[in-house]
């Protein structure tokens, strides 16, 4: 009578190889392929929200462009609603402030015109020069509310400018660094 013996096997011989025969190329494919389609599939959205926004600036400058009262006052409209706890006075400041900042900048809508739908700009001569002394005051007026100046000065006051940027370009170094010191002192990091 022979013996039998009952051979052991172990976890590895048993589960782990049959596992990586059966299912070890859809793993490497997992692991290799899959960052790659990752990247691909996130360049894709983001050049699509960056079409979307550049379609939304576009749209936000021709609809400026045109300085049409009932155009700006439904985005007011649209911006007060947004920001419900602030008080009509205090929007209706912040609507004057950032006309007043565009108008000092030289970037208002009046002031500017354009040819051959926007590829040309024709600026006024007043708007050649800047007024910083009239701007910083204004500015220096809303620390806690200047993201909805930003905002306002962005879909109403000018064609689609960003305020911070604008700051920077028509202000000196030291003006914007005394800005700058003036919000940190009163608690606001927004330049």
């Amino acid at each position: 009578m022979g013996f039998t013996t009952k051979k052991n096997s172990s976890f590895l011989d048993s589960k782990l190889i049959p596992f990586f025969k059966k299912y070890g190329i859809f793993l490497i494919v997992l692991f290799l392929v899959f960052p790659y389609v990752y990247k691909y599939i996130r360049m894709a959205l983001n050049s699509i929200k960056n079409t979307n926004l550049q379609a939304e600036q576009t749209a936000n400058s021709n609809e400026n462009g045109k300085a049409d009262p009932i155009i700006t006052k439904t985005k007011v409209d649209a911006i007060k609603k947004k920001y419900p706890t602030i008080p009509k006075k205090t929007m209706d400041d912040i609507l004057a402030s950032a006309f007043k900042i565009a108008k000092a900048f030289g970037t208002n809508v009046d002031d500017n015109h354009v040819l051959l739908g926007g590829t040309i700009d024709l600026y006024n001569v007043a708007a050649w020069t800047e007024d910083e002394k009239t701007a910083i005051k204004y500015l220096k007026k809303h620390t806690g509310t200047f993201p909805i100046l930003e905002e306002v000065y962005y879909k109403t006051a000018t064609k689609s400018k960003n305020l911070r940027n604008d700051i920077l370009s028509y202000l000196s170094n030291s003006q914007y660094s005394d800005l700058a010191k003036y919000y940190k002192s009163k608690g606001y990091n927004w330049l």
